[in-house]
């Protein structure tokens, strides 16, 4: 049986400006990064209603690492991301950084898993 790789799932939200088509109906813009146990992201999806959009954030974003890039993320999807929740993006990467921070990522093993966590079919794993 093989198992799985530790990865951790964070999110971050923020506000969207005024002058975006889906403001009216989600107000926010949520991103969400699933991040491997070197800090690595491995998959990434946000709330923007457009296809092209999220997909350009998901290639800006893999493969990048959240421990040591982070400057150079924000500095990407600035300099790359030209949509107009381009604010927003970032703000909810801060967020999803300040997360990173509180994690077992950083903190290391005193914020260990309970025991059979991480384990297909422990019946303690969680899924969003």
């Amino acid at each position: 049986m093989t198992s799985e790789p530790t990865t951790f799932l964070f999110s971050g939200y923020a506000r969207l400006p005024q002058d975006v088509s889906h403001q009216a109906m989600y107000k926010r813009v949520g991103v969400v990064l699933e991040v491997d146990d070197a800090g690595a992201v491995v998959a990434c999806s946000t709330t923007l209603m457009m296809t092209s959009a999220d997909e350009f954030f998901q290639r800006l974003l893999v493969g990048r690492n959240v421990l040591s890039e982070r400057r150079a993320i924000e500095a990407l999807v600035r300099y790359r991301y030209r949509g107009h929740s381009q604010g927003a993006l970032v703000s909810a990467l801060h967020k999803i950084f300040e997360a990173v921070d509180q994690s077992p990522l950083v903190l290391g093993d005193g914020a260990a898993p309970p025991p059979g966590a991480g384990h297909p079919g422990a019946g303690t794993e969680t899924r969003e």
